[in-house]
């Protein structure tokens, strides 16, 4: 069996092992991009801070109202304790309490104000974690069926590279040169088989003479556009 027919088995596994290391290549670069995870948790970590910082002012306003409240119950407690009597005095404290009242209800505004606030970045704080519990379901699923396929790849290309070791032994030394030095020139494939009068790597038809030289067991034929070696099925 001629020489070129073992270059053509080898080009035949050597391509198929290429396919596979593209994918396999492909499928990593997939798994490793944590990009889409990172945008969303981030998003998350702002709601979340958000909703601290609405919190905190909750918090605040929640205790001015208390304190505010608590000035007034002293002030009424004086004004109607009885122990004030002048009457100057009992106007002022008077005064006071309305003033501590109509500061109150500007408090509770605030407060109010506060506690919308709250409702409304915990339920962002809400949408982001259900937003990323979406995703990260999505991404385990199919993180899940690439591993799978990345397993069947391992085990396809481990398979290969023993057939190609097998196939190893048919070639010659100089020609396995003259081979790779073309797969890396001619972007991984060295041999082209002629296929309709044409060759399969560039689309080049080859003449009737290169045709037939392409049959021949002693030399190797070549693509007159690509330069690739040819097989003639």
């Amino acid at each position: 069996m001629s020489s070129i027919f073992h270059l053509y088995r080898l080009q035949q596994i050597d391509s198929q092992i290429d396919k596979a290391q593209r994918r396999l290549d492909e499928i990593q670069s997939i798994l490793d991009d944590d990009r889409e995870l990172r945008l969303v948790r981030g998003k998350l970590t702002a709601a979340q801070e958000a909703l601290d910082g609405a919190e905190k002012s909750l918090r605040s306003a929640e205790m001015e109202v208390k304190s505010q409240r608590l000035k007034i119950e002293q002030t009424d407690a004086t004004l109607y304790g009885g122990s004030i009597k002048n009457p100057k005095e009992i106007q002022d404290l008077q005064n006071k309490s309305k003033s501590l009242k109509r500061y109150l209800v500007t408090l509770e505004d605030t407060q109010l104000e506060a506690m919308l606030e709250k409702d409304e970045k915990s339920s962002l704080k809400e949408e982001a974690q259900q937003a990323l519990d979406t995703l990260e379901a999505k991404l385990a699923q199919e993180h899940s069926k690439l591993l799978g396929e990345q397993g069947q790849l391992n085990e396809e290309t481990e398979r290969l590279q023993i057939e190609r070791k097998a196939a190893l032994p048919e070639i010659s030394e100089d020609e396995l040169t003259l081979y790779n030095q073309i797969r890396k020139k001619k972007k991984g494939v060295a041999i082209a088989a002629i296929e309709g009068g044409g060759c399969t790597a560039c689309g080049a038809s080859i003449p009737p003479a290169r045709q037939q030289a392409a049959r021949s067991q002693n030399k190797i034929a070549y693509c007159p556009s690509c330069d690739r070696m040819l097989y003639r099925k």
